[in-house]
């Protein structure tokens, strides 16, 4: 288990919710489900799924036969997601697979996914984890042709209190340009800053050549 996976577990997961319930954060979230223009019916492969806080949307944009497959590091950011997905009625929808996004070839190997997804979620993950420029190769390489990527998370450059408590609380490096690798691949590539002045946060979204 990484240093990552063990901060989540013992001292973010506690509050995590409470602290991402803020406008700017749903906003985000709600834009980079409309981004990739889910389609009723499809498999969604959500890497990084945290508390399940992406999957209220997804299913509703799936509508009664699409699936999830979702993959955390932390056992707690998934019991919670577990809770919620029964709480709301799709735990049916959504399965789970508690591992390291740096082996998620055999992790989806593992749970007899071998199929390549419709769309897939990069949520509040890459300035998290470990080698993240990998992390998206591989996530990507399950995309299927034609299927559309999502991308939302922190972003800023300079120094700061805020980019501190960032890195003490969440273990995620918000100087990363996570945006960068889907840019350089993707076709109809967006990307909008949030807020636009002063950004906190972005939504990228491309579509796989």
């Amino acid at each position: 288990m990484s240093y990552n996976a063990r901060l989540y577990d013992f001292l973010t997961s506690r509050f995590y919710d409470k602290q991402m319930d803020l406008e700017l954060v749903h906003e985000g979230r709600r834009r980079v489900v409309s981004a990739v223009n889910i389609d009723s019916g499809t498999r969604v492969l959500e890497v990084g799924c945290g508390t399940g806080l992406n999957q209220p949307m997804l299913i509703k944009a799936l509508g009664k036969t699409g699936q999830i497959v979702a993959i955390d590091a932390s056992i707690e950011m998934l019991r919670k997601a577990r809770l919620r997905a029964e709480e709301h009625g799709y735990a049916d929808r959504v399965k789970f697979i508690h591992g390291d996004a740096r082996q998620l070839d055999s992790l989806l190997k593992d749970a007899g996914e071998d199929e390549k997804f419709d769309t897939l979620f990069l949520t509040l993950i890459l300035t998290v984890v470990p080698n993240w420029r990998r992390v998206f190769e591989l996530a990507y390489a399950h995309l299927k042709i034609g299927g559309r990527c999502g991308i939302m998370d922190s972003y800023w450059t300079k120094s700061s209190l805020t980019h501190w408590l960032v890195r003490t609380l969440y273990a995620a490096d918000s100087k990363r340009p996570t945006f960068m690798p889907l840019q350089g691949i993707a076709a109809d590539y967006q990307i909008e800053l949030l807020p636009p002045k002063n950004s906190f946060f972005f939504v990228a979204s491309g579509t796989k050549r």
